[in-house]
This record gives structure tokens, sequence and C-alpha cells, in this order.
């Protein structure tokens, strides 16, 4: 059975509203998150897509069933960087046709 979400902890944590939000999960991105992502960046062009698509990855972060592009522009830098590798490990780009890397 193919895993689709991964549970990981941030170096730092994100601290919203006086709360610490440091474990969570985060999901592989389908066609349709793409779709998301794409919309909520031409809509939104004052945002750096690379936060609409870790908001759109990340399917709980602490008590956050999910968290917004601003929200994550609150990041400290150790944890940015830990969700850039993250991400870039989860998400193969280098797939040949058959779906293998």
């Amino acid at each position: 059975m193919l895993q689709t979400e991964f549970k990981f902890t941030l170096p730092k944590g994100l601290y919203l509203d006086g709360e610490l939000h440091q474990q969570g999960k985060i999901k592989l991105l389908t066609a349709k998150d793409e779709l998301v992502i794409q919309d909520f960046a031409n809509h939104n062009p004052h945002i750096d897509v690379v936060f609409c698509v870790l908001a759109q990855a990340i399917a709980q972060l602490g008590s956050l069933t999910k968290v917004t592009p601003q929200q994550l522009e609150q990041l400290f830098l150790p944890d940015f960087l830990y969700f850039q590798s993250l991400f870039s490990q989860l998400q193969p780009q280098n797939l040949d046709p058959s779906g293998e890397l």
C-alpha cells in the first residue's frame, strides 16, 4: 500500500497566537493540489508560490488542520529549510514514464 502521509517534527515550531505547533503530517501532492496551488497563487500574487505549495502539502501542524501560506511566512528559517528538504524528498521530481524513480 502506498504511503501518502508522513509525520514530521519541526526543529523550532510555528508559534501562532500563543501556541507552539511543532509536530504534524505532510502529504504527497496530487494533480488536484496543483490546480488549487495555481488558483491561489493567481489570486494572491504577493505570496511566494513556495508557501502556497507547502500550505497545500501540510495536512496537519500541531492543532491546525489547515495552514495558510500567510501563516507559513512566520516560520523560523530552520523550519522553512526543514520543510524544503522534507518536501523535496517526498515529492519525487525524477520519475521515468513508468512512475519509477
